[in-house]
């Protein structure tokens, strides 16, 4: 998995890999290639833990091992303790501590606490934090697997009159209404951390199309461990699996090849959106899923090698159309019409674009409609099934990494959830635009863009019907080893 970014740390908690097979399990690792793998105490089970570490090459870390325990890669400094009491400035038994130079520091029992009364919210071990970050020459990064991943506070205290910036980070797998997802965390030795996920049932033979809880222990049981092993099978040896039929076998065996070979598998012969033009690929940024400001617009033009941007780093709620205006103004004095695809454009870049040029640009929104042709390629391969992509999921990045494609470190050092948090937090408090790196972001956009033009590249460009010789056909057929789809 790409991510260059310093310290790469999986999260575990084990109730989340309660029904991974051994194999699952050392796919999630290989599939992460973590520097350091932490387990939650919440929830802990000694036979998982124990499959990690005989799975993994890495250090696998949690609390019961050891009350503080500190690991350094790449100069990069993490500290696991089991207690607030040892934050707070206490020491083992055998004198172990933090270092005063660490980076970062897990610690589970730090978790925030709502009043159910006055709804505020408090942070345990807020105090011990602060004399922490009081007393070192440096700024450390907390974080915690009492809290979701999705998790991300800079909180604040006063120590001896001096303000003190306390990060807190969550490390626990996020919930999913299917399956939690399992949380990667990136870190660098300034304090930035990225966040990539992928659902923990997304691991093993689950990762195929039409593979669940009650198939994988069906095809494992008859020879087939691996998604390797499922794409060398034949339809007709899959479907002598029990509950497995025609069409569920072609579905499982299209899955197996695109996920073994790292390909594009067209379905039909319907060509791929704006295949007769030159289109533009285009990515926005927001404050959230129902955004009050769309601060960040990418675009990216194969044909010229050309990128450009729009961006506001000085986003407010009293003017939230800054970059929709340069976006959309720049875009109608270069193009008369044009062609633009999004990776789920219909529900979010377009809808959104959309709204903010009638409220916030609105002498544009007749060349919007006119002269703009939209068009969603998630959509087009997905939704409408002419594709089957490689990846763990269907978002962009996994499929385009799944293709060859992986992100530099620049763009690897922040993911949009967290960008969309630092900036909702940049519209409450002005203050915090130390918070965002303006360049990084920029960075972070440009490879969703160009991600996006190397998956619509590799879809234009797989054969509608395609067949691999590298998968053996049904016997008795006409085919001469070529699979069928």
């Amino acid at each position: 998995m790409a991510g260059d970014l310093g310290v790469r740390l999986l999260a575990l908690r084990c109730d989340a890999l309660a029904d991974a097979t051994t194999t699952a399990i050392a796919d999630l690792i290989d599939y992460f290639d973590a520097d350091l793998i932490y387990i939650v105490e919440e929830k802990l089970d000694m036979r998982i833990v124990s499959t990690v570490e005989r799975t993994a090459s890495c250090p696998v870390i949690y609390t019961r091992r050891s009350a503080v325990h500190t690991e350094t890669v790449d100069g990069i400094t993490v500290s696991i303790v089991s207690s607030l009491d040892f934050i707070g400035g206490a020491s083992t038994a055998s004198g172990q501590g933090i270092p005063d130079d660490v980076d970062y520091v897990i610690c589970d029992e730090i978790q925030t606490n709502a009043d159910s009364v006055t709804l505020d919210v408090s942070l345990d071990g807020l105090e011990h934090l602060a004399r922490f970050q009081h007393r070192t020459d440096r700024e450390a990064t907390f974080l915690t697997g009492a809290m979701e991943a999705s998790y991300d506070f800079v909180w604040k205290a006063d120590v001896d009159d001096e303000s003190i910036r306390l990060p807190v980070r969550g490390l626990a797998p996020t919930r999913r209404q299917r399956a939690p997802e399992l949380a990667c965390i990136s870190l660098d030795s300034d304090g930035r951390i990225a966040v990539s996920t992928s659902p923990a049932d997304k691991f093993g033979l689950r990762a195929l199309s039409g593979v669940g809880k009650g198939t994988a222990p069906k095809l494992a049981q008859n020879g087939y461990e691996t998604r390797d092993d499922v794409a060398a099978a034949t339809e007709r040896e899959l479907r002598e699996v029990r509950g497995i039929g025609e069409s569920k076998a072609q579905s499982i065996r299209q899955s197996a090849h695109a996920s073994s070979e790292g390909c594009v598998i067209r379905l039909t012969d319907e060509a791929v959106p704006a295949a007769e033009y030159s289109p533009l690929f285009i990515d926005i940024e927001t404050d959230g899923l129902n955004p009050s400001i769309i601060w960040l617009i990418g675009v990216y033009d194969p044909e010229s090698d050309e990128y450009v941007d729009f961006i506001d780093t000085e986003p407010s709620r009293d003017n939230p159309g800054k970059a929709t205006r340069e976006f959309v103004a720049w875009l109608a004095s270069e193009y008369d019409r044009t062609s633009l695809i999004a990776w789920n454009g219909h529900n979010f870049d377009f809808k959104h674009l959309r709204r903010f040029i009638r409220g916030h640009a609105p002498e544009y929104a007749d060349y919007w409609s006119g002269s703009v042709f939209e068009y969603d390629l998630f959509d087009w391969a997905v939704r409408k099934d002419n594709a089957i992509l490689p990846g763990r999921t269907n978002r962009v990045e996994d499929v385009a990494e799944a293709l060859g494609h992986s992100r530099d470190s620049a763009a690897a050092a922040v993911d949009g959830k967290s960008l969309a948090k630092t900036i909702q937090r940049l519209l409450v408090s002005p203050e915090r635009a130390r918070d965002v790196d303006w360049e990084t972001a920029r960075a972070y956009c440009e490879a969703d863009v160009r991600e996006l033009a190397a998956v619509y590249e590799s879809i234009a460009e797989a054969t509608p019907g395609h067949k691999h010789a590298s998968v053996p056909a049904d016997e008795n057929t006409t085919q001469t080893g070529l699979m069928d789809f």
